[in-house]
């Protein structure tokens, strides 16, 4: 009897529920096929691919997929599997901006009883994420291993290079201006000054030293990076314009380590262009200012957080060369470099380092167009400023150079 009274309440609730809307609704991807056209899309699904989700009904399933895809996987199989899901498994997608995506997904084939027909139930998420993770684990592996191997190489070299340098130089305290070996060991100690520079990239990208971060102005860092450069900028013909953002909070970095990322930025950015040409630089942030008043009748400026964490971004932009779309995948791998002279290390150790500050910096660049990079560098607490001067708002702030 209690059983009769239960399944009576069961299928009230059935007839009532809206599995339709729950489905809707899901986080999860869904998307229902026929034999050869998408049927149903939710809202997860259309919003993953870029698509209002009836922009994708009536599609053909297989314009979904990229067409190297398509060589290697048959649709049709897909799509007429009766018996058995297919288990789970990964490939690709194409969004509506034809980004390639690569999803996890699973497949249910299911008897449509009004269709008297059967259709697929494709479930999927999007792997973009978690591939990124797993590559850049495989790089973390590698590097530790490159690491020892450098640390150990630079360590043996060093020692017999300073034994070089010493007898150049003490043969050259016996010889005059004019004689021919002179200029050998005048030559010899300079080649060996340009390999010492060259251990000390490698070791310091072997074994970073650990940040002693404090609170900085990143508009004083980068104002003291362009006194330093200043002079190669002119002989290079490169302008240098900035457009600072007044109310820029303190970043909590090592400056020593944020400079040296800055210097070789700026530096990569004139070698970009030969000719001449304009390195803009710009720092704003996610934090947002307002006046508030205090007890005691005065104002000051109080930061809140547009965002999980406060983060101060600079932004470095040349008009260079750019980097083509193949050499832009490698650019932070070690030793990878498009320089003729270059030893490959630059950006590896500008990872390390921002890394280690508890930052982020991230490259774009398209060939024959220019280079963009952003840092991304945490703001210091608490997030308050002065009180601005009469006259002063909370607008823009430095322009130009």
């Amino acid at each position: 009897m209690k059983s009769s009274v239960h399944q009576k309440e069961v299928k009230k609730i059935n007839e009532k529920m809206d599995y339709k809307s729950i489905i809707q609704n899901m986080n999860t991807c869904v998307i229902i096929t026929d034999e050869s056209r998408i049927v149903y899309v939710n809202d997860a699904a259309g919003k993953t691919l870029g698509y209002k989700s009836s922009a994708l009904i009536g599609r053909e399933f297989a314009s979904l997929f990229p067409v190297q895809e398509k060589r290697h996987f048959t649709i049709s199989d897909f799509l007429t599997i009766r018996d058995k899901a297919i288990p789970r498994n990964e490939l690709d997608f194409v969004t509506k901006d034809k980004r390639v995506i690569p999803i996890g997904f699973n497949v249910t084939p299911f008897f449509d009883c009004k269709a008297k027909s059967y259709v697929s139930i494709i479930t999927f998420r999007d792997l973009t994420d978690i591939k990124k993770m797993e590559n850049y684990m495989r790089q973390i592996d590698r590097l530790a291993i490159l690491s020892q191997i450098t640390a150990g190489l630079a360590h043996e070299i060093k020692n017999p290079l300073a034994g070089i340098k010493t007898s150049a130089q003490v043969l050259e305290e016996g010889l005059k201006a004019d004689d021919p070996r002179f200029q050998l060991t005048v030559r010899i100690v300079k080649e060996t000054d340009r390999i010492d520079n060259l251990l000390k990239k490698f070791f310091n990208f072997a074994k970073p030293s650990e940040p002693h971060s404090a609170n900085y102005d990143i508009k004083m860092i980068i104002d003291g990076v362009y006194l330093l450069l200043s002079h190669q900028l002119k002989n290079n013909k490169v302008t240098f314009n900035k457009d600072f953002s007044k109310q820029t909070p303190q970043v909590f970095v090592d400056e020593n380590q944020i400079e040296q990322v800055l210097m070789n930025v700026f530096l990569n950015a004139v070698q970009a262009m030969p000719n001449g040409g304009v390195i803009s630089v710009s720092a704003n942030t996610n934090v947002i200012y307002k006046e508030e008043k205090t007890g005691l009748g005065e104002s000051r400026i109080k930061g809140t957080i547009d965002g999980k964490e406060p983060v101060v971004y600079v932004e470095i932009e040349d008009t260079g060369s750019g980097i083509s779309k193949e050499n832009s995948e490698r650019i932070f791998t070690p030793f990878f470099s498009t320089k003729k002279d270059g030893t490959g290390l630059g950006l590896s150790i500008c990872r390390q380092l921002m890394l280690k500050n508890n930052g982020e910096i991230d490259v774009t660049s398209e060939e024959g167009r220019g280079t963009t990079v952003i840092l991304a560098l945490p703001a210091s607490f608490p997030l308050t400023l002065p009180s601005p001067q009469r006259g002063e708002g909370l607008g823009e702030g430095d322009k130009g150079q």
